[in-house]
């Protein structure tokens, strides 16, 4: 496979939830990378595309595919703490 545009940028990342250290696409290299990139109070991140992401989480070995949630700030800022987020994911994953 010819190489078009050479590799990803390193992520620059405030905070990691739910993962012991921080994930960067160096220890991904060799899996498929999902990142679903979400807003917490969208109701359509919510809806389709989180639960998009869980099935594609459930479906494939995490030796071959990781799914990464990146989320993304684009109106509420003073709501979108990284406390509300932590709530946030408590109550979706479980």
């Amino acid at each position: 496979m010819t190489e078009l545009y050479g590799q990803a940028p390193a992520w620059q990342v405030e905070r990691w939830f739910n993962t012991p250290e921080p994930l960067s696409l160096e220890r991904l290299r060799g899996k498929v990378v999902v990142l679903e990139a979400f807003q917490m109070l969208c109701p359509g991140c919510v809806s389709e595309g989180l639960p998009q992401a869980q099935r594609a989480q459930a479906t494939f070995s995490p030796q071959q595919v990781a799914v990464i949630g990146l989320h993304t700030v684009f109106e509420h800022h003073q709501a979108m703490t990284p406390v509300s987020l932590e709530a946030f994911l408590y109550e979706s994953l479980c």
